[in-house]
């Protein structure tokens, strides 16, 4: 399970591809992510960034899904956005839980 962290990764397609080779087959990849409003538009992440992540400011839940669906069986997302009990309140952007079965 990875919550919040591969849109923060430089090569996140890489890390995918290692995530899923390393379950066993039937196994499960649960990622907890996001697209968060204004996050593109601030600083590129950390220092020496050099203008960003693939990702920067977050995922879409559809352009995760196409980026995993190559490498597992079954792709599942499930919205969380309208789950206030999650974040502490009420979001305005996307959030979603994404279930890869390998």
């Amino acid at each position: 399970m990875v919550r919040h962290l591969v849109w923060a990764l430089p090569d996140p397609v890489a890390a995918l591809r290692t995530w899923v080779r390393l379950l066993r087959p039937g196994g499960r990849l649960v990622l907890v992510e996001g697209r968060w409003g204004g996050a593109a538009e601030g600083t590129p992440y950390g220092a020496g960034a050099g203008g960003g992540l693939p990702w920067r400011g977050g995922v879409t839940a559809a352009d995760l899904a196409a980026a995993v669906a190559p490498l597992v069986r079954v792709v599942e997302v499930e919205p969380l956005s309208e789950a206030r009990e999650l974040w502490g309140g009420p979001v305005r952007d996307e959030r979603y839980a994404l279930v890869a079965v390998r």
